[in-house]
């Protein structure tokens, strides 16, 4: 999934920028240094389904035979999973909990997301919802040291029962994968 270039504007807010390269890429920098950019197999290596991208077994391992439809993201980014999720996966809720306000604005005013996505203001740690979710996606690091085993146990204990029986809360760049089954199990 890739947003159409042209329909991102430069901008530079107090915690990341936003830029457009001659080329057509976007790229999203934020002021610790991660950075992404509109890239059409992001998501698709994201959602395990990127068959053609190299050794990515375990994205595609976790996604074969998983099934969803009601989804929490956490971390915007530039979009690109979210949008896939309503537009290729045909999900039937999807909501973002993004800690950046402005971020949040600057996709609101540019107007390139899908309307059935859900963006909400939050902290991921702090946030709570009554919602049931088959699939919780924590995309808010951009590299395996910028989450701790501990912080993604937190995320696991503080969402259990936020997930459908069966549904799994996961963190592509750590590669963790937590799958609800005690629900099977005594059903």
């Amino acid at each position: 999934m890739v947003i159409d270039n042209i329909q991102f504007l430069d901008y530079t807010g107090d915690n990341f920028v936003i830029k457009k390269f001659e080329d057509g890429t976007t790229y999203l920098k934020f002021n610790n240094g991660d950075n992404m950019s509109n890239h059409e197999n992001f998501s698709k290596i994201m959602l395990g389904k990127c068959n053609t991208c190299g050794k990515l077994d375990w994205f595609i391992n976790n996604f074969k035979d998983f099934t969803y439809s009601k989804v929490l993201v956490a971390g915007l980014g530039l979009g690109l999973i979210p949008q896939d999720l309503i537009i290729n996966e045909k999900c039937s809720k999807v909501d973002v909990v993004e800690i950046d306000k402005q971020l949040i604005d600057y996709f609101k005013n540019i107007n390139v997301l899908d309307s059935k996505i859900n963006l909400i203001q939050g902290d991921i740690f702090e946030y709570t919802t009554t919602e049931t979710y088959d699939l919780i996606i924590i995309d808010t690091i951009f590299n395996p040291e910028s989450m701790s085993d501990s912080e993604y146990d937190t995320l696991v204990t503080k969402f259990n029962d936020n997930l459908s029986s069966g549904g799994a809360l996961y963190a592509p760049i750590i590669k963790k994968w937590y799958k609800k089954i005690w629900e099977d199990l005594v059903t």
